[in-house]
């Protein structure tokens, strides 16, 4: 067991800070992933194709410093559309630094999740949080499997439908609940205020706030 990297924001962190500071400590929690932390050193950067932002992290084996704007010690860039991945990255510095490119790219890859594991994890984190529902059921549309998350002795106040890849993104902290209901990703029956409520735990998370 490798042990954990400390992930530190910058003073007055930006979101998109927040975002990827979240994303690296849920990497965390993979050995693999904190075993190529322990194997790099070095600086790379994160700049969006569709809009300003543009992000740094700075390794160096137990520390992850992210802050905003590209750092001039950065060995590799990556040009990409955070909100897109099927859209391909295109890489700075490739060529002078291959083997760096290579770890930053498993380092960014998320480690493999269990999408029933991570709503357990996830009621967890969030069942104490002010008007959540007191059940929520999940059904994977892939297999029909059904979850209940909450108060089992009750009929769920919201019921979420959707591919297991979908369901987990929703219950990991990588997508805005709102955003994945209205763009199909998933199909939700819940009330106004619930869809509210889970929409901004799903923002909390999303930015390392929960």
């Amino acid at each position: 067991m490798h042990a954990a990297p400390v992930i530190e924001l910058e003073n007055d962190p930006v979101p998109i800070v927040k975002i990827i500071g979240a994303q690296l400590k849920r990497a965390m929690t993979s050995d693999s992933h904190r075993k190529i932390v322990n194997e790099l050193d070095g600086c790379f950067a994160l700049s969006s194709i569709t809009d300003p932002q543009k992000v740094s992290v700075n390794i160096n084996k137990t520390t992850l410093a992210v802050s905003r704007g590209i750092s001039p010690k950065a060995k590799v860039i990556i040009h990409l559309d955070f909100n897109n991945t099927r859209v391909k990255p295109r890489i700075d510095g490739l060529l002078r630094h291959p083997l760096f490119a290579i770890k930053v790219g498993k380092l960014l890859a998320p480690p493999a999740q269990d999408w029933v594991t991570e709503a357990k994890n996830y009621w967890q984190a969030v069942c104490d949080q002010p008007r959540v529902p007191s059940a929520i059921r999940l059904i994977s549309t892939h297999d029909k499997f059904e979850l209940v998350l909450g108060r089992e002795d009750i009929e769920p106040e919201v019921t979420i439908y959707g591919k297991p890849k979908k369901l987990l993104e929703l219950v990991n902290g990588t997508s805005v609940f709102v955003s994945a209901a209205m763009t199909g990703a998933v199909a939700v029956d819940a009330s106004v205020e619930h869809l509210s409520v889970l929409t901004e735990i799903s923002i909390k998370r999303l930015l390392g706030e929960l």
